[in-house]
C-alpha cells in the first residue's frame, strides 16, 4: 500500500488460484505507486513515477502506464455514471514525470530504491516577498537546520523526528531495501543513534515502541492464528526493547521500520 515492497506480477496468472481470463487488459493492470519494471537475464527496464498510476505489460518486452482515465459515457459495469472528471468545465488534465533506467538486474535496485526515495522526498520550493534585504533577513533568521550530525547509510531513511517534550523525542527509522535485491544494501544495517542525533543531547534512555508509537513494543501481544492443522501461523517474541546509555546501537533489517522514544539528559 505504501509503495515500499515490490510484488512480482505475471501476465494472465494468479499465484493462489487458477485464473480464468475474462478481461485480458484490465485483468493485467495493477497499481504502480512508485515504480514498475520488466527484466530478463541480463537487462532490466525500470520506470519511476512521481504519482500513483496504473501499469501493465500486455506484450512481452513492453510497459504501459495509465496516468489518468476519463470516460464520457457509463461503461455499464455497475457505477451508474461516467467517469468524467472535469475542472472549470473542461476535462481534467493530469501530467506526470517518468524516469527511465536500463541496467543490469543485479544493480537496478540501487538505482530505483535511492532515486525513488529522492523523487518522493524532493523539496517543495516556495517563495515570498519580504520587506527587508537578504543580509538583514539572514542575520535575524536561521537559514538551515539539521538534527543529524552524521550521515545515515544509503539504505536507511529517517521517517520521523518529533519532540514530545523538553527531554523526549520520537524517532522512526526505516530500512527501505528489500532482502536479496542488492549485494551491498540488502543486509541488516547497524547505526548509532547517539552519534547521529548528538545535536539534540546526550541519550540516556531508548525505548522501542510499536509502529504507531502508542504502545511499548515489549507490551504488545499479537494474535496467534491457527492453521487448518492447528499449527501456529506466526510466533512473535515480544522481548524487552529498552536500551541503556551504553547501547545506543540499533540494527535495521531489510524492509523494517522501527520506532523509538528517546530521553536525553
Amino acid at each position: 500500500a505504501n509503495g515500499r515492497e515490490v510484488l512480482q506480477r505475471i501476465r494472465n496468472y494468479r499465484p493462489t488460484y487458477n485464473y480464468t481470463i475474462t478481461e485480458p487488459v484490465s485483468g493485467n493492470y495493477y497499481p504502480v505507486n512508485s515504480r514498475i519494471w520488466i527484466n530478463e537475464t541480463n537487462r532490466q527496464f525500470t520506470i519511476l513515477t512521481d504519482r500513483s498510476e496504473g501499469g501493465a505489460s500486455l506484450i512481452d518486452g513492453s510497459i504501459e502506464l495509465m496516468i489518468h482515465r476519463r470516460l464520457l459515457y457509463d461503461d455499464n459495469l455497475g457505477v451508474g455514471e461516467a467517469l468524467n472528471e472535469s475542472a472549470f468545465g473542461q476535462g481534467l488534465v493530469v501530467r506526470g514525470k517518468h524516469f527511465l533506467n536500463i541496467d543490469l538486474p543485479q544493480t537496478s535496485a540501487l538505482y530505483h530504491r535511492i532515486h525513488s526515495q529522492e523523487l518522493f522526498m524532493s523539496p517543495l520550493v516556495t517563495f515570498a516577498l519580504i520587506n527587508s534585504s537578504y543580509m538583514n533577513y539572514s542575520s535575524l533568521y536561521r537559514q538551515t537546520s539539521s538534527a543529524l550530525i552524521d550521515t545515515l547509510p544509503s539504505n536507511i531513511h529517517l521517517l520521523t523526528l518529533d519532540q514530545f517534550n523538553e527531554k523526549q523525542y520520537l524517532i522512526r527509522l526505516e530500512h527501505y531495501f528489500e532482502l536479496n535485491e542488492d549485494e551491498k544494501y540488502s543486509y541488516p544495517t547497524q547505526i548509532n543513534l547517539q552519534s547521529i542525533f548528538k545535536s539534540i543531547g546526550i541519550i540516556n534512555k531508548i525505548l522501542e515502541l510499536t509502529l504507531d508509537a502508542n504502545l511499548e513494543l515489549s507490551q504488545m501481544n499479537r494474535l496467534h492464528w491457527l492453521t487448518d492443522n492447528d499449527e501456529l501461523l506466526l510466533q512473535t517474541n515480544n522481548s524487552t526493547k529498552q536500551h541503556s546509555l551504553v547501547d545506543t546501537n540499533i540494527i535495521l533489517n531489510p524492509m523494517q521500520i522501527r520506532t523509538f522514544r528517546i530521553t536525553i539528559v
